[in-house]
């Protein structure tokens, strides 16, 4: 098991502390907007990709410092549990999907939302999963994004194919995940060039006067280390 329950409510936890309108991620977004990181193949700091994850920065107001601190803390350990499962010898994906309580019905929107907002990042460097020219790798973006559009109800396939690929999306996620990891994986080992870390992001305390870990550009205790901050 890649996330254990505690962890998956500590992080849901942790992101709903953000106020709505800040238009914050939650769990599912996120876990697919980091795997959309993790699998670019140019590299993305930190530095970059946490500010989206907080959403509006005026309006991301944690209640106190160790708020900040602990969202900080729980994003950054999903982040390297994805990374390490999928540094993996044997690669492992686990995505995380909503789930209608009542129905059952799993809800995998929120996820490709994420991942498609990661892909915005670097939308050049995608192109080269397309032009690999290995035939499981160059359809597994088109595929993702085919389901972004469906999500975002922008797809003008028949209404039978969407339902199609809306009952497959669930299994087919983490297939496309681990298939666009293996060809990463084979070229970071010749270029070196990815998101899959040797060491993992640290989320060590930070200090009053070092940058803000939300990407904002100021000191920490100008920032979210304020009794009221963003």
């Amino acid at each position: 098991m890649l996330h254990t329950d505690a962890q998956i409510e500590e992080l849901d936890a942790a992101l709903l502390a953000l106020p709505p309108e800040s238009e914050g991620m939650l769990a599912s977004q996120f876990d697919g907007f980091v795997t959309g990181v993790l699998l670019c193949p140019e590299m993305i700091m930190p530095s970059e990709w946490l500010p989206h994850v907080w959403g509006d920065p005026e309006l991301a107001v944690f209640e106190s410092d160790a708020a900040a601190q602990r969202t900080v803390a729980a994003v950054k350990a999903h982040y390297n549990r994805v990374a390490r499962g999928l540094a993996r010898s044997r690669a492992v994906y686990e995505p995380l999907f909503d789930e209608n309580t009542r129905t059952g019905e799993v809800l995998w929107e929120m996820w490709v939302a994420g991942f498609e907002e990661a892909m915005r990042l670097r939308p050049d460097s995608w192109l080269a999963t397309v032009e690999s020219g290995d035939p499981d790798v160059e359809p597994a973006l088109p595929l993702l994004l085919t389901l972004h559009a469906i999500q975002a109800g922008e797809s003008d396939m028949p209404k039978a194919s969407i339902d199609e690929l809306t009952e497959q999306a669930p299994d087919l996620i983490p297939e496309l995940v681990l298939t666009l990891n293996r060809w990463v994986k084979g070229q970071r080992a010749t270029t070196g060039a990815a998101n899959l870390p040797g060491a993992p992001v640290r989320s060590a305390k930070v200090g009053r006067n070092d940058p803000c870990p939300c990407g904002s550009g100021r000191k920490f205790k100008k920032c979210c280390g304020q009794e009221t901050v963003h």
